[in-house]
């Protein structure tokens, strides 16, 4: 069971998430993936994070004992307003010797496990729901980090990895990290051009005068931040691709101008 909901969002700007999400999330969810017979997985600490990254948040619900295990359903919700955006479904068969007990073979021999706890069970269950939610929204974020990393959630892959590589769904990607393309202007990097966007946003809000907010419309920063925005990401200042309730820079100084100005006295 995995589903995706279609959402309102224009491609642009959905990318633009995408790659914003990649690296605001690759240093904990690098940190975070388990190494499993020389392959890393990403861990639902990572996956969560991706989600929160997007303005999502990750949860499971309706866990049961079904025929051959235990299941729970995972969802990935928009925080805004709560829709879902993904579904899937988690479980632990009772297959699995780790949680249900039994005779367990390795290439060291073999051994009788114990059965673990019931709680032990359903909150893996609800692990590997959230994680397979989350994987079914986000996996290709996964590729954008350039990272070398399985887009196979961690909590599913047996701890003596998977005897057939192919049961593994992984990601080769270069080993040799991409160069990114340099941004033409004083900040080298859309997460550094959209701190300055947002910060400059900051600063316009709370302008208590006319005569400040021209000081700062003129200052050589504001020009060269307006010219690379301008180039790279024109929807801070016209608001195209952008969320609807988003106010874009150009209306906002024209609405603070209208505000500021001194009505001319009557004769």
């Amino acid at each position: 069971m995995n589903a995706l909901v279609p959402i309102e969002q224009s491609n642009v700007a959905a990318y633009r998430a995408s790659t914003d999400a990649a690296e605001l999330c690759k240093e904990i969810v690098v940190a975070t993936a388990t190494n499993i017979q020389g392959r890393k997985y990403v861990c639902v600490e990572g996956w969560q994070a991706i989600a929160v990254a997007h303005g999502c948040a990750a949860s499971a619900h309706s866990v049961e004992r079904v025929d051959g295990g235990i299941r729970a359903i995972g969802q990935v919700r928009r925080m805004s307003d709560g829709t879902v955006l993904a579904e899937a479904e988690g479980f632990v068969g009772e297959d699995e010797t780790t949680w249900f007990g039994g005779e367990q073979t390795t290439k060291w021999g073999t051994k009788n496990l114990p059965k673990r706890p019931d709680y032990a069970i359903r909150a893996m269950a609800q692990t590997r729901a959230i994680s397979r939610a989350c994987r079914s929204a986000f996996a290709h974020v996964v590729v954008m980090m350039n990272a070398n990393l399985s887009t196979t959630p961690a909590e599913e892959v047996p701890s003596g990895g998977f005897e057939d590589a192919q049961d593994a769904e992984f990601v080769e990607v270069a080993t040799k990290p991409v160069a990114r393309e340099k941004m033409d202007g004083p900040f080298p990097t859309k997460t550094a051009l959209k701190k300055a966007a947002d910060n400059f946003i900051g600063d316009l809000r709370k302008v208590a005068e006319l005569g400040e907010l021209e000081a700062i419309l003129s200052a050589p920063s504001t020009q060269a931040l307006k010219e690379q925005l301008k180039r790279c990401w024109p929807g801070y200042l016209d608001g195209r691709d952008m969320p609807e309730e988003f106010e874009p820079i150009i209306d906002m100084v024209n609405r603070l101008r209208e505000e500021m100005a001194v009505p001319e006295a009557a004769e």
